[in-house]
C-alpha cells in the first residue's frame, strides 16, 4: 500500500503502479445494502479490488484446493486486493444502510465470446 500524503487542501495517494497491476480493464461497481456480488472464478484472469466508497467483505476460496480466506476492505484503507486465477470471490457490502463502491482492475478485457467467467455451486 502506498502512503496518503495530506495537507489542507485534501490528500494524494497512489493506489498501483505500472509493476503492481496488469491492467487490461478498469471497472466500478457498486454493490446495494446488504447486497453480495460475484462468486464466480476466472482461469486466467488476475482482478485487483479497491473499496472507495463504504465497507465489504471479499471472500476467496481457491476451486483446486478448497483453501478459503476473507478479507475486510473499507474506505479508510484504500490498497488493492488482488484476487488469482482460480479463487471463486464474493464480496458482500457489510452496510445495510449505504452503497460500497469498488474501484476493480481486470488483468484482459471482458470478451462475450470468450468470457472467462464460471460460477461455482457448493463452495
Amino acid at each position: 500500500m502506498y502512503p496518503v500524503h495530506k495537507n489542507e487542501t485534501g490528500s494524494f495517494q497512489e493506489l498501483a503502479r505500472i509493476n503492481d497491476v496488469k491492467f487490461g480493464q478498469l471497472s466500478h461497481l457498486v454493490i446495494s445494502p446488504g447486497s453480495w456480488r460475484g462468486n464466480h472464478y476466472h482461469t486466467r484472469k488476475e482482478e485487483w479490488f479497491c473499496c472507495l466508497h463504504g465497507k465489504c467483505e471479499l471472500k476467496f476460496t481457491n476451486v483446486n484446493t478448497k483453501v478459503s480466506r476473507s478479507i475486510l476492505l473499507d474506505d479508510s484503507n484504500r490498497e488493492f486486493v488482488k484476487v488469482d486465477p482460480f479463487e471463486n470471490h464474493i464480496i458482500t457490502n457489510m452496510s445495510s444502510e449505504k452503497d460500497c463502491e469498488l474501484l476493480i482492475i481486470i488483468s484482459e478485457e471482458y470478451d462475450e465470446k470468450d468470457p472467462d467467467t464460471f460460477k461455482t455451486q457448493d463452495l
